[in-house]
């Protein structure tokens, strides 16, 4: 009798914490705008992977220092579109080691230049704009001080904007943060090819570190079954 009772606790036990599983809901955050090309991506690729792990998850638009203060807090239980840099700033964090996305780096003018490379940008100007909170612009940019000036803007859209009003010689930007509104933008002045492609990973709180290996194997599949490819053809045609 008391080894059937505890049977009978056990399975409840596992057929509990099953159930919890299946009911969890994780937030992320992501310095992506909630009106681009790359926050739908973002949004339909965590959904899935999410979905494959019986996992209920949302993806929140954030300013970048914002999402990051909120999951060094406990209040995000991760964040999605990190670079893999990332994670020596916040060792605790734990990296989904597959990235979900990669995302082309373009610089923006009035006029045309061939800019190739971050360093070629010191031959062509002194005023660099980009947007606020992206860690790896700001690191690149930061090894060019003082050959340039650096000022951080609120959103990609604002960093052509800038330009444009003749308030900063170039913009670095991912063309997938555009909103569709900023596309319109873009035939006012040049764009350049992309001068760093950069691979995306998923961070997640330490409380959830033991979801890193399960979520990198689903992406995994997910790459092979080609679902990455279908939302960029979805997302990311250039208008």
């Amino acid at each position: 009798m008391l080894r059937f009772s505890a049977v009978l606790i056990a399975t409840t036990l596992l057929g509990t914490s099953a159930l919890a599983h299946a009911q969890t809901e994780l937030v992320f955050g992501t310095t992506h705008d909630a009106h681009s090309a790359s926050f739908h991506y973002a949004r339909d690729y965590l959904q899935q992977l999410c979905a494959e792990n019986k996992l209920s998850c949302e993806l929140r638009s954030l300013p970048g220092r914002r999402s990051e203060a909120l999951l060094a807090i406990g209040k995000l239980d991760g964040e999605v579109g990190r670079v893999k840099g990332y994670g020596l700033k916040h060792p605790d964090y734990v990296r989904v080691e597959e990235p979900f996305n990669v995302v082309q780096t373009r610089i923006f003018t009035r006029t045309p230049f061939t800019i190739s490379s971050w360093q070629s940008l010191t031959y062509f100007a002194r005023t660099v704009s980009y947007k606020r909170g992206i860690f790896l612009y700001q690191q690149r940019l930061e090894q060019l001080v003082p050959s340039l000036q650096l000022h951080d803007v609120q959103s990609e859209d604002a960093c052509l904007q800038v330009v444009l009003a003749q308030r900063s010689e170039a913009c670095v930007f991912d063309v997938g943060g555009l909103t569709s509104d900023a596309h319109r933008l873009l035939k006012k002045g040049y764009a350049s090819a992309s001068i760093e492609d950069l691979p995306l990973y998923i961070y997640l709180h330490k409380d959830h570190g033991e979801l890193a290996l399960p979520l990198a194997e689903t992406a995994r599949r997910m790459q092979a079954r080609g679902v990455p490819a279908q939302l960029r053809r979805t997302y990311y045609e250039l208008k």
